[in-house]
C-alpha cells in the first residue's frame, strides 16, 4: 500500500505556512536521513510506501500539531480546506451539488491510497451522512481521525452547516463508521465544532512549559528568543510552541497574544500573570 505524493505536498505548505520554510527544511531532513524514498523528488504522482508515510507522519504530529485525537481530525480539516479549497485537487468537485460531493467523497480514499485493499463509501441522508472505511491494514490515528476530518471538512466548503464527526463503530480495529451530523448537538448552548473543542480541551492540557512559551510568544519573543530566555534550543523552543497553538486552537503569534490577554493573563506592559 503506497500514499500520494498530494499528502506530502499538503503538509509542506500547511507547516511552511504557520511554522515557516526553515522548519520545514529542518524536519524534512530529519525524516529523509532516516527514509530513503524522502531523498528523491516527492510530487504529486509520486507513491510513498505506507510504512516510510506513517513514520513521516508521526514525527510531523509529535513535532508540531500535537499527537491527540483532536489535533488529528484539526489537520485533516486544515489538509482539506487547501487540498481541495485551493490546492491540486480543487477541479473534482467543482460545479457538483450536494449528491454530487457526498457521491464523490470515495473517490478522496482511490486517490490517495495506492494498490491498497481499503476502500470506503458515503450516504446521504436526513440529517448529515453515513462515512465508513473498510479493510485498513490496521488501526492508526492518521486512517481514522485525520481522514474523518478531511471528509467532514469537504462537507463544511459546500454547505452552511457545521459538521460534527459522530463514532457509531469501531475505533481500534480495520473499520470503522462514522455519521458526520448536520446538525451538531449543543454543548453549554454552543454547538461543538472542531475549533472550539481544540480551544477547550487543549488549552485545558497545556503543560507548564507551553504556558511558559505561550507567554514568551504574548510578550513578542521570536522562538530564538524564547530558547534563548529558556536555555534550550530554537528547535526546542519551535516544537513547544507548535504544540500549544495546535491544543489552544490558534495558528499565528497574534492569536496566541489575543488567547493570552482575553483570559486576563497579560499585564499593562505586555507581562504576563500568573494562570488562575
Amino acid at each position: 500500500m503506497d500514499v500520494c505524493g498530494i499528502s506530502i505536498l499538503t503538509r509542506k505548505n500547511l507547516v511552511t505556512r504557520q511554522f515557516g520554510s526553515d522548519a520545514w527544511a529542518d524536519f524534512f531532513r530529519d525524516v529523509a536521513s532516516s527514509h530513503r524514498c524522502f531523498r528523491s523528488f516527492i510530487t504529486a504522482d509520486t507513491q510513498v510506501p505506507l510504512s516510510s508515510y506513517l513514520a513521516f507522519h508521526d514525527e510531523l504530529m509529535r513535532r508540531f500539531f500535537g499527537e491527540d485525537d483532536v489535533s488529528y481530525q484539526m489537520l485533516g480539516r486544515a489538509s482539506s480546506r487547501w487540498a481541495v479549497g485551493d490546492g491540486p485537487l480543487k477541479a473534482l468537485l467543482n460545479g457538483q451539488d450536494l449528491d454530487g460531493v457526498v457521491a464523490a467523497l470515495p473517490n478522496f480514499h482511490k486517490l490517495y491510497f495506492k494498490e491498497a485493499a481499503t476502500w470506503s463509501e458515503a450516504t446521504l441522508v436526513d440529517d448529515g451522512v453515513e462515512f465508513s472505511v473498510f479493510d485498513l491494514p490496521g488501526w492508526h490515528p492518521y486512517f481514522e481521525h485525520f481522514i474523518v476530518g478531511y471528509i467532514a471538512e469537504i462537507l463544511e466548503m459546500h454547505c452552511a452547516n457545521p459538521i460534527q464527526p459522530i463514532r457509531l463503530r469501531g475505533g481500534a480495529g480495520k473499520h470503522y463508521h462514522y455519521r458526520l451530523e448536520a446538525v451538531p448537538e449543543q454543548r453549554n448552548g454552543r454547538a461543538a465544532t472542531g475549533r472550539a473543542r481544540a480551544e477547550t480541551e487543549g488549552s485545558r492540557y497545556l503543560s507548564n512549559r507551553e504556558m511558559e512559551v505561550l507567554s514568551l510568544v504574548a510578550q513578542g519573543m521570536t522562538n530564538e528568543g524564547i530558547g534563548e530566555h529558556l536555555g534550550i534550543s530554537k528547535k526546542t523552543a519551535q516544537h513547544h510552541v507548535a504544540h500549544a497553538y495546535q491544543k489552544i486552537g490558534v495558528s499565528s503569534r497574534v492569536e496566541a497574544a489575543m488567547w493570552f490577554a482575553k483570559r486576563g493573563l497579560v499585564g499593562e506592559q505586555g507581562q504576563t500573570r500568573p494562570a488562575r
